[in-house]
């Protein structure tokens, strides 16, 4: 088996196992400081806890990019993955809400296994090649974050949280020594005997196609989560105080399952006809099923819905991964990807800022028009700048 396809397979597994055991302990923050006998204020701490480490990593994700960019993104994830097995270690020994604000900062700020790993098959696949790799790879997060939640309940009624923490720590032990041992980069350090990654990272950011690229993650990212708040909430008022949970939990999870199951559809289209098309028609669908979300008026209609807005979004997270990949040098790609990761973040916090505000002052439904509205912005993005922009390059680079 050629090592690109290897590289593949193994990052699969790698993301897929960290992505278990990330959301088996993640989600149960509120629990975690109920057992560490916090009395009052607890979703106040939790939503405290979860921002500051999406800050921390919107901040370090870019730095970690550009180091990768210099010492090799198979280091940096071997980094990562350390950092992270110390952090869920740490965690199991959090005294309370400042303490355990500190660890997940910790983690937010120096992990970044999952950029890395986009990095990296981005760098070590040929380019004909790059869609369906990392259309693959990237199946690989919502696949476990679907498993993951489950076994974290379990273990939660089990032996706790702080003991499960000490289960991610394996299970990131394990991805870790797994890349270590079978996944290969060819690497050649930058012809420079002085490294400045500030200065890395402002020639990143610099770039104005590299940018309007990252701007689309941002959108799509906010528009996704801009739901978080309400999502629940308003599944349980239009079925009833009655309804078991079980419904607002498939509600909230049916995307991912259209998004495992299709991206390498997507992947494969994109290779034939272009990433930056496949992510306007991702956006475009995604900005008229969103917009119809806000009309459902039973769960059938809401799931069906969000069943085929699973489907076109398939085609943004991957196809945005996948342009990036094939137009951004590979001394590059490492900041490229740090980039995209904390426009990600960004898209993180904004996103349940704007949506909470929405669904307590005005309406839910209003929620899902915000969300169709911040897709279309994105497709919009895609046809009137950054195609424009990518012809010009494209015109320019030919008459060179």
């Amino acid at each position: 088996m050629e090592q690109w396809r290897k590289n593949a397979y193994v990052l699969w597994v790698a993301v897929f196992v960290a992505a278990v055991a990330w959301t088996m302990v993640m989600p149960f923050t509120p629990q975690y400081l109920e057992d560490l006998g916090q009395k009052s204020g607890i979703e106040m701490w939790s939503g405290v806890i979860i921002s500051t480490a999406a800050v921390c990593s919107m901040v370090m994700s870019p730095v970690w990019g550009a180091v990768g960019d210099r010492f090799g993104r198979r280091m940096m994830m071997l980094r990562a993955g350390l950092f992270l097995v110390l952090g869920n270690i740490a965690m199991s020994y959090a005294v309370g809400p400042i303490s355990l604000l500190l660890v997940r900062a910790a983690i937010g700020g120096l992990t970044g296994f999952v950029p890395m790993a986009i990095a990296l098959v981005g760098v070590s696949t040929p380019q004909e090649h790059v869609g369906r790799a990392l259309g693959l790879v990237q199946t690989a997060w919502p696949s476990g974050a679907i498993i993951g939640p489950v076994i974290g309940g379990i273990a939660a009624d089990t032996v706790g949280i702080g003991r499960s923490a000490w289960v991610a720590a394996a299970m990131v032990a394990f991805a870790t020594l797994l890349v270590f041992v079978t996944v290969k980069e060819e690497f050649s350090p930058p012809k420079t005997t002085q490294p400045n990654i500030l200065a890395d990272l402002k020639a990143a950011a610099s770039d104005k196609g590299l940018m309007a690229v990252v701007l689309i993650t941002l959108t799509s990212s906010a528009a996704v989560m801009a739901l978080e708040p309400v999502l629940v909430p308003f599944v349980n008022e239009m079925v009833g105080s009655n309804a078991p949970g079980w419904v607002s939990g498939l509600l909230f999870s049916i995307p991912g399952v259209a998004f495992i199951a299709m991206a390498s559809w997507w992947a494969r289209r994109g290779e034939r006809v272009g990433y930056l098309r496949t992510v306007g028609m991702g956006l475009m669908g995604s900005a008229v099923l969103y917009g119809l979300q806000t009309f459902a008026g039973d769960p059938w209609q809401l799931g069906g819905l969000r069943l085929l807005s699973g489907v076109t979004g398939a085609a943004i997270g991957p196809g945005v991964a996948a342009l990036l990949a094939t137009t951004v040098s590979k001394e590059m790609r490492g900041r490229a990807f740090g980039l995209n990761q904390s426009a990600s973040s960004a898209g993180t916090i904004l996103g349940p800022l704007l949506g909470g505000y929405i669904g307590s002052y005005l309406n839910p439904r209003g929620v899902f028009a915000l969300s169709g509205l911040l897709y279309l912005v994105g497709g919009l993005w895609v046809y009137l700048v950054v195609q424009p922009m990518q012809r010009r390059t494209d015109v320019t680079s030919s008459s060179v």
